[in-house]
């Protein structure tokens, strides 16, 4: 009878161990839905590329003066539309300032093209910005995602931590240097409409790399909280 209660125990005993795997994923989802609700918007996306999509097309169809009075009137009607639905209102001024900038350097170089080059300031500086941060031992994904997904404030002392942050920092200053590239050598070429293209696909990708780094970043600082539950077939073999 004195052996009947100790079977319970042991099971309690046993189940925090099996139930740790799904509350580390239950951390993963949390953290997509923030990077998603974060960066991924389908409206600040459709936003983004709406003076940009308007400007391509109407410069095939009118030329340039046609496209830059096409592309204020998008960015003032889209900015008004915010301000009445009081919905981010930063965010659409923001985008509309950008768009008059885009649309001003294109009138003062003649040329469509030029509508381009502010953008690839974007770029340029995530690439430079990432790689200084790289050589000052301090890289950009730890001081930022670490700080989003309440990592440790001494991760730079935690080896497994710096060279994760280390990596992630490095791989966005590839897809950053990639992206400038593309850009840099479609505007030596002149091609406005894949000039259009690419920068439309930006949003997006930078979307996904947002949400890509705050959940491995998630992921990187669980393991390191709880490395036990981050191998659950080496423990379970080790009772045995």
């Amino acid at each position: 009878m004195r052996t009947s209660p100790s079977e319970p125990r042991s099971q309690n005993h046993h189940n925090p161990d099996a139930a740790s795997p799904p509350v580390q994923h239950d951390t993963a989802a949390r953290a997509v839905a923030t990077a998603i609700g974060r960066g991924g918007r389908v409206s600040s996306l459709v936003t983004t590329a709406a003076p940009t999509l308007i400007f391509v097309v109407a410069d095939g169809i009118g030329g340039l003066r046609a496209a830059l009075i096409a592309t204020v009137a998008a960015g003032l009607l889209a900015l008004g539309w915010r301000l009445r639905a009081r919905r981010q209102v930063g965010h659409a001024v923001l985008g509309a300032l950008l768009a008059l900038l885009c649309a001003a350097t294109a009138a003062g170089t003649g040329q469509a093209r030029g509508f381009f080059l502010l953008p690839m300031l974007l770029p340029a500086a995530a690439t430079a910005a990432c790689l200084l941060s790289v050589f000052a031992g301090r890289p950009l994904a730890g001081l930022v995602a670490n700080r989003i997904v309440g990592g440790p404030p001494d991760w730079r002392s935690h080896r497994p931590l710096h060279r994760f942050y280390l990596r992630a920092t490095l791989c966005i200053s590839v897809v950053s240097f990639a992206s400038l590239a593309a850009q840099v050598a479609l505007y030596r070429l002149s091609a406005v409409t894949w000039l259009g293209i690419l920068h439309i696909l930006m949003a997006p990708l930078w979307a996904g790399v947002t949400a890509a780094s705050i959940v491995l970043s998630r992921m990187a600082v669980t393991r390191h909280r709880h490395p036990a539950a981050a191998r659950p077939a080496d423990r379970a073999a080790t009772d045995r």
